[in-house]
């Protein structure tokens, strides 16, 4: 599989390649914190992206989960056993990643999510124990500059990250970034795309020149004008 290179966001702040949706690689003085881990099957990828990075999979110490949806959080389980990093996730959604909740299906339309429900479910990885159950306004433990933002809709305990230093917010799937428009998360795996709307209010109140998207390209400018105009929109 060729490789492709990981994509500098900021000074340590890079994309890496995944299945299914990117992992952000968060690079501090002690080690690396991942932001996701892809979906099932994407160990190789990310140790192969640390590696172009001058870095590996023993350095990472902590991966932080935007959400549940496998895309994310599929790899979990494999990428902790190669990596033995600490987990953080949403204090919502601790539960479903320690197996004591099982996932909803992440499709909001009934006969789609009962279509989909006997292959979603082998999309999750085993259960993992969280070490960091993050609530609003959270620091990270392994790298304290950077804040979660608690921004429930596209799931209960969806989290933004924002890396206040190089004023960059990363939003998993809270915003998209597709045709050089910002939009909201897709409307079809969205639990609530009102609440999500709503959240994104939030996310003005910081001070960011660019936003990291799960599954897009980074947008590098004017990015809160962007969000502001988007958030105006929909009022």
């Amino acid at each position: 599989m060729k490789l492709v290179r990981p994509v500098r966001i900021a000074p340590g702040v890079y994309q890496l390649r995944a299945i299914g949706a990117k992992v952000t690689a968060l690079f501090g003085e002690d080690g690396v914190v991942l932001v996701d881990s892809g979906g099932r099957g994407s160990v190789g990828l990310i140790s192969a992206g640390l590696r172009a990075l001058g870095s590996s999979l023993e350095m990472v110490r902590l991966i932080v989960l935007t959400h549940y949806h496998p895309d994310h959080a599929g790899n979990l389980s494999k990428l902790v056993a190669a990596t033995s990093a600490k987990v953080a996730v949403h204090r919502q959604e601790a539960a479903i990643i320690n197996g004591d909740e099982p996932a909803p299906n992440p499709y909001r339309h009934s006969l789609v999510a009962g279509l989909t429900k006997p292959f979603i479910n082998k999309l999750y990885g085993g259960p993992v124990a969280v070490d960091y159950p993050l609530e609003d306004g959270d620091s990270l433990p392994d790298l304290g500059h950077v804040q979660a933002i608690h921004t429930p809709g596209h799931t209960s305990g969806s989290l933004c990250l924002y890396v206040a230093p190089h004023k960059t917010l990363i939003v998993g799937d809270a915003l998209r970034h597709r045709f050089g428009r910002l939009g909201p998360p897709a409307a079809s795996v969205t639990r609530d795309p009102v609440e999500a709307m709503k959240s994104l209010e939030k996310l003005l109140a910081l001070d960011f020149d660019i936003i990291c998207f799960g599954h897009y390209p980074p947008l590098r400018k004017d990015a809160r004008a962007a969000l502001q105009r988007l958030v105006q929109k929909s009022g």
